[in-house]
């Protein structure tokens, strides 16, 4: 079975901030792990030959304005562009804060035109919520040059907020702008209701499932239920995506455990007796692949 992953990350330290750094220090401890301070491009490439993955979508964050950075905004986005250069099995998005303004819109418009960036991806735990119409610019201009953003919902790491991640802060958004193609990342846990419902209204969002390695790894049945939900609610298969947020829960289930876990995902037969009906094997096809190919690289599968 063909394999994009449509949530990867790639740093290393001197590109992160301090806080970061320290942020994936507590996470490490807590799992009683080596931090990951850093996730070259070397790295990614191995695992995903390891884990037969075609391509990849490297997703970089901009946390600027609430961080002391190494880089500045134009740095961070040659930095990613420069890394993916030549391999046309990876893509990169640009991160960007909307609360830069004008700077950070012409700096959107020359990541896409000028550094072929596939997108923009939007953290809002930074400190703000999507639907402030004062970012209304930023969704007219992903609308004309119709490139898709992902953004992040729900659980965050320390020193982020994560009440901005919440998913109804993008209805109106994606009310406001039909066209704009709009992924809202690890479906939004933990307000997973509330994604898909949104993506279940509104025809051009769609959900993305990394990060939920860490219930398959322990509460598989979990998995299984979102998915149920989301077949329900006519979300998966067609606007369902699957990702894993490289290298962030190897500890949890390494990138080919994932990859294994759900290219084979069935329905347990405690959700069939409840009436929920099986998953097909086209159906985890279009979730494993062609539904990243059409949005984020312009196939037709």
């Amino acid at each position: 079975m063909r394999v994009i992953d449509a949530h990867v990350h790639t740093w290393t330290r001197e590109i992160i901030s301090q806080k970061d750094i320290e942020a994936r220090r507590i996470a490490a401890e807590r799992e009683g792990i080596e931090p990951q301070l850093d996730s070259p491009i070397e790295t990614l490439q191995a695992a995903m030959n390891e884990a037969d993955i075609e391509r990849a979508v490297i997703l970089p964050i901009d946390s600027g304005l609430n961080q002391e950075m190494p880089l500045t905004m134009k740095e961070k986005t040659d930095w990613h562009a420069d890394e993916v250069d030549g391999n046309s099995n990876l893509l990169t998005f640009v991160g960007l804060d909307p609360r830069r303004g004008k700077e950070g819109l012409e700096e959107l418009e020359r990541a896409i035109k000028e550094k072929k960036c596939g997108g923009w991806k939007m953290y809002p735990p930074n400190g703000f919520y999507p639907d402030n119409e004062e970012f209304y610019p930023y969704y007219e201009l992903c609308s004309e040059l119709d490139v898709p953003i992902v953004i992040h919902q729900g659980f965050t790491s320390r020193f982020k907020h994560i009440k901005y991640g919440r998913p109804v802060h993008v209805d109106s958004v994606a009310v406001d702008f039909p066209n704009l193609k709009i992924v809202l990342a690890h479906v939004g846990v933990p307000w997973v209701d509330e994604a898909l419902s949104i993506a279940s209204k509104n025809p051009n969002v769609s959900v993305d499932v990394s990060g939920w390695q860490i219930f398959a790894s322990r509460t598989p049945d979990r998995v299984f239920s979102m998915i149920a939900d989301a077949k329900l609610v006519r979300v998966f298969p067609n606007r369902v995506i699957w990702g894993s947020d490289f290298p962030l829960f190897e500890q949890a289930m390494p990138l080919k455990e994932w990859r294994d876990f759900f290219a084979n995902l069935q329905m347990p037969d405690s959700l069939l007796e409840k009436g929920y009906p099986q998953v097909s094997q086209d159906e985890i096809e279009a979730v494993m692949w062609k539904n990243a190919a059409r949005l984020f690289f312009g196939e037709n599968p």
